[in-house]
């Protein structure tokens, strides 16, 4: 089984530097705080449009972030 995971460090990195918090964030893309935590922590992986409301906000590529992994291995880091 193939996962799609957020790449957590780009994630962080871009907020910064946007002076954003993941509250804001969540805000902005329409999620609740507790479900970009899930995604966040690898808990729970990001649908297909939730893949493309973070792709939009951060107007980035999908490679830039998110890691596909076997979901057998698949580890939060």
């Amino acid at each position: 089984m193939v996962r799609v995971e957020l790449k957590r460090e780009f994630l962080e990195k871009n907020l910064i530097r946007q002076n954003c918090s993941k509250k804001e964030l969540a805000y902005r893309i329409g999620v609740s705080r507790s479900y970009l935590s899930a995604v966040c922590s690898g808990r729970i992986e990001p649908s297909a449009s939730m893949r493309q409301r973070f792709l939009e906000y951060f107007k980035c590529t999908f490679d830039d972030l998110f890691l596909i992994r076997d979901g057998e291995k698949c580890k939060t880091n």
